[in-house]
């Protein structure tokens, strides 16, 4: 990780993982069954699979639109389980290359992934 994206990986480390007012949320939809919160959560890893090969390859390639839908749709995911640190990052990610800002938006992308291997980890 070079320093531009360590000094971007900061900048989030304030933002929890997993956000518990979210997770409380699926767990009162699911009747306090936690099968269907697991499920829920296991439906997350492959989609979040495909969009970070997704990432990886817009970052190989420099190609912004595939990261902005990538972050987009990843951003939404990740929202849906409470994962706020990588819905963050991922929705600066896609507002940097609204902005122009493809410098920023492709170190963004790294801390991305980055943080996907953490909750991937804590899950």
């Amino acid at each position: 990780m070079n320093y531009q994206t360590e000094a971007f990986s900061q900048k989030y480390d304030a933002i929890k993982l997993l956000d518990e007012e979210t997770l409380e949320m699926l767990n009162e939809y699911a009747s306090g069954s936690p099968e269907i919160v697991q499920d829920i959560v296991d439906s997350f890893e492959p989609e979040a699979v495909k969009l970070i090969e997704d990432i990886q390859n817009a970052r190989e390639n420099k190609d912004s639109q595939l990261l902005k839908t990538a972050a987009h749709s990843l951003s939404g995911i990740s929202g849906s389980i409470g994962a706020a640190r990588l819905r963050q990052v991922a929705t600066d990610t896609e507002n940097a290359i609204k902005a122009e800002k493809p410098d920023e938006a492709f170190g963004l992308a790294e801390v991305i992934i980055k943080t996907y291997n953490e909750l991937i980890a804590l899950l």
